[in-house]
């Protein structure tokens, strides 16, 4: 090889003489050609030599690889990994945190990685490769190691970090006192993990194979408002809880007291301007509860259908009403801020035509039934009476129905009578027994309608009523406050549920109109598991009955666990299937025995 080129130099230098050119320094171009002629061996023999090597400089997770073959480069990769511990401690003042390897499922392919280091200085760009080979003559050439991990977990471990180190800003306040001053109270730095920084120090050390300790990237949040900003507004906030805020709607009223106005005061800060202001935020809240209050959905009836199904005829029974929300906060905020006076709330009709093109009321989509033979008179009317109050909801699209909501609060002063209600682990007389009839026949509109269920409480233990003409487990309770039943309308039209009660076959029936989309509902049969015999008979000494008089208060029940599914479809397309699940208690006999002579 170095023959030819000597051979190759010689014949261009000659090739030159005999052209003869009189301002041609043949020095300087004899100079130039060995330049090009060492350059040009040079490049040779770097290629020769490193044709199966990889570049000079290149380093892998601190080994020098550059001038070994691929075996020799991942072998000993592979003996760092094996060396290695592999386990990452992150340090925060006293606390420290392991991140290891096998936790968030870290593996190397070092074929693939030193694949990417016999890259470089091979791209095929000329002047890429030129730099990078003379870059490594010089200096290091650093190639991250491929590798792969749970981001999943990894994110759970950064999630902990977080948790334990970031500490909330302390904005400056207001307390009341218990003797009635105001105190400025004071403002505190937070601390807060720098996410991108956290992030690339451990996937840096990953990429690296560098299992060295490292302190974790945090920086200091200052506080927005602090006590000299709070302190120039006592006065006002003295005016602001110096007396009650009354909220009145007909024979309704609310009253915000003193630490509840001083809850609702907050300080915003806009370049170094701060203002006091009312806290929409924490405000929201008691618009909602209000609203709920106030507010009334318009009802509706279907008169006439056709083929048990096609509406013909829809009306208008009752108009709705939205409390004004943006006009109740304006004027909170005048009467918190201003001349205290009481707060009249304003309402929003809501109408609309009385055509089932309006509302979309074109057809039967779903129905439920049950039957509640042997109810007590009380117990019939209260059912009856629920039942009446959530007939001819409408439900606007993407809204959630809460029958709580609809029917009211279940209480004597709202018309509902004693009747048997589960409470604790005895069934005793109640005001509104009976209303889970209705909470269970809706659930069984709702699923046949293929309508999605926001929430659903199966009772405690399985009460007769419901499996007289279903299997058990389609049976929904509510207990106010907290028990409710919701559904949402998912559909693109209103909603109308329609209710009705035969007092004289005992039986109750929802249906649900409005637009059919082709969804189509398919229920399994429930699954029952754990079944358990009730407990023994429990007789109980009263002495308010005489002697010789037996009285049966409760009825035995078994236990069971009841599991069943709803899929819902359009088409050959699942739109979602749901798993409903109760668990049913074991239910005894009690007896109560009379002992008075």
């Amino acid at each position: 090889m170095m023959t030819e080129i000597q051979n190759k130099f010689s014949s261009l230098l000659n090739y030159f003489k005999k052209i003869n050119f009189k301002n041609i320094d043949f020095q300087k171009v004899k100079n130039i050609l060995l330049i090009l002629y060492t350059v040009l061996f040079i490049s040779t023999v770097y290629h020769f030599v490193y044709a199966k090597r990889i570049i000079p400089g290149v380093r892998i997770a601190g080994v020098k690889v550059g001038g070994i073959t691929f075996s020799q480069a991942r072998k000993a990769l592979e003996d760092k990994e094996q060396k290695a511990t592999k386990e990452l401690k992150l340090k925060f003042e006293t606390k420290e945190f392991l991140i290891r390897a096998q936790e968030v499922t870290l593996t190397y392919d070092w074929d693939a990685t030193v694949s990417r280091a016999f890259e470089v200085g091979r791209t095929g760009n000329v002047i890429v490769d030129t730099k990078d080979k003379i870059a490594g003559l010089i200096k290091s050439l650093y190639v991250p190691s491929s590798n792969d991990y749970d981001e999943e977990s990894l994110g759970v471990k950064f999630s902990i970090i977080k948790g334990e180190i970031n500490k909330d800003v302390v904005l400056s306040g207001l307390v009341l006192s218990s003797d009635g001053e105001l105190t400025v109270t004071a403002s505190q730095n937070g601390r807060k993990v720098i996410d991108e920084g956290l992030y690339s120090l451990v996937v840096g050390a990953f990429d690296r194979l560098d299992f060295s300790d490292r302190d974790i990237p945090t920086k200091v949040v200052t506080p927005q408002i602090t006590e000299k900003d709070v302190t120039q507004f006592i006065s006002i906030a003295k005016e602001v809880i110096s007396e009650d805020l009354v909220v009145a709607y007909g024979e309704k009223s609310w009253v915000f007291d003193k630490q509840q106005l001083l809850d609702l005061i907050s300080f915003e800060k806009t370049g170094s301007k701060v203002k006091i202001n009312l806290n929409k935020a924490k405000f929201g809240a008691y618009v909602e509860k209000i609203s709920a209050e106030v507010n009334e959905l318009p009802r509706g009836q279907v008169t006439a259908v056709a083929d048990g199904s096609r509406v013909l005829d829809f009306k208008i029974t009752r108009d709705g009403k939205d409390l004004d929300v943006s006009k109740f906060i304006n004027d909170f905020k005048n009467s918190m801020f201003g001349t205290r006076q009481s707060v009249q709330l304003s309402v929003n009709p809501v109408t609309g035509e009385s055509d089932k093109s309006k509302y979309g009321i074109y057809a039967l989509i779903g129905e439920g039934v049950s039957h509640f033979a042997h109810s007590i008179p009380n117990r019939v009317y209260n059912l009856s009476l629920a039942s009446e109050r959530t007939n001819g909801v409408l439900v606007a699209p993407g809204a959630i129905y809460s029958l709580n909501d609809s029917i009211g609060e279940i209480t004597a002063e709202t018309g509902y009578h004693s009747a048997y209600i589960i409470k604790g682990n005895r069934t005793v007389l109640g005001e509104g027994g009976g209303v889970c009839q209705v909470s269970t026949t809706l659930f069984r509109a709702v699923l046949n309608a293929g309508l999605p269920v926001v929430m659903r409480y199966p009772h405690a233990y399985r009460v007769g009523y419901y499996e007289q003409d279903m299997p058990v487990g389609f049976d929904a309770s509510i207990f106010q406050p907290s028990w409710d039943f919701k559904f949402k309308n998912d559909t693109s039209a209103y909603i109308l549920v329609q209710t009705s009660v035969d007092p004289v076959n005992y039986v109750m029936s929802f249906r649900i109109y409005g637009t059919p989309d082709g969804r189509t509902v398919e229920i399994s049969q429930p699954a029952i598991t754990n079944q358990s015999p009730p407990p023994a008979p429990l007789y109980q000494d009263d002495p308010s009955l005489p002697v010789g008089v037996t009285r049966q208060v409760e009825f035995p029940a078994w236990g069971a666990s009841v599991v069943f599914t709803r899929t819902v479809k359009r088409g050959e397309e699942i739109l979602y299937t749901d798993t409903f699940s109760s668990s049913y208690q074991p239910w005894r006999a009690v007896y109560l025995v009379g002992t008075k002579k």
